[in-house]
């Protein structure tokens, strides 16, 4: 899957800096890279955006009379496809606006590609301004902005675009970032420990180190104070801790849906659904 990161730039000194080094075709770090010139979203120049969102981020500290101010000038985005991709000039230009899209579609940004001229890989590289461009500037990123979930969702997009074209050659396609979740929580064994529970309902949280050990599954620390339990699914491997509460509100959904598959007018609806599903 592609490798994702946000970097927070905190200073002038530092946000110029990063700036040219994206755009630098003479650093050494870019011996081996082509580096693409650079795009500019909501911006005319390199100049031009580190002038406006110095100056943009320190008025709107300036105007703020409560609360915390903006910290971040800007956030650096760094997206890494895996090697081999080699990735057409086209699909460069769909990634790169489904990331601008995602992250910052009112934010000044610049933005540039390092391709790797022997392995096929390529690193997107995005500043975002942290500050909506309006008048007057309004902070891009609040309480609600989670940048890491962001970016992850954007490696998703770009993960289907490049598996669109692999699955045309005949090609592995890439694991996404939602694959990669949906079988990390399977290894934690969350989903299937509820699975086995649900069946097993009426109980209470007080009756779970029982219930798991019926499974055959050795309960290593029950902590009622810290809502936690641990469990080990085989003898040489590690305990896996898990929250009761969570544990025991993904046991009662399932166990509501069993009751429901058990109930004769639910039937009918429910084996239609297995059946399309």
């Amino acid at each position: 899957m592609p490798y994702a990161k946000v970097c927070p730039i905190r200073n002038a000194a530092s946000l110029s800096g990063k700036v040219a080094y994206i755009c630098s075709e003479k650093h050494p770090n870019h011996k081996d890279k082509t580096v693409e010139p650079p795009v500019f979203h909501k911006t005319p120049t390199t100049a031009a955006f580190v002038a406006t969102t110095v100056s943009s981020v320190r008025a709107m500290n300036a105007r703020r009379k409560r609360g915390r101010k903006v910290k971040n000038l800007a956030d650096e985005i760094i997206i890494r496809l895996p090697d081999f991709s080699n990735v057409t000039a086209e699909e460069r230009a769909k990634i790169l606006g489904a990331t601008l899209d995602e992250f910052c579609p009112d934010s000044p940004a610049v933005a540039t590609w390092h391709i790797d001229r022997f392995n096929g890989s390529a690193d997107l590289h995005v500043i975002a301004a942290n500050f909506i461009d309006v008048y007057p500037p309004k902070p891009r990123r609040s309480s609600a902005f989670d940048p890491i979930a962001l970016v992850r969702s954007t490696t998703d997009q770009i993960t289907d675009i490049l598996n669109e074209r692999r699955r045309e050659h005949h090609i592995q396609p890439i694991e996404t970032m939602r694959e990669v979740k949906k079988r990390r929580l399977k290894e934690r064994g969350l989903a299937t420990l509820a699975q086995q529970l649900a069946p097993l309902l009426p109980f209470s949280a007080a009756d779970l180190p029982e219930k798991i050990e019926g499974l055959g599954y050795r309960v290593t620390r029950h902590n009622v104070k810290g809502n936690t339990i641990s469990v080990c699914f085989a003898e040489d491997s590690k305990a896996h801790r898990f929250y009761i509460d969570r544990l025991m509100s993904s046991i009662g959904s399932l166990g509501a849906k069993i009751s429901r598959v058990k109930s004769p007018e639910m039937a009918v609806s429910i084996d239609h659904d297995i059946s399309i599903s």
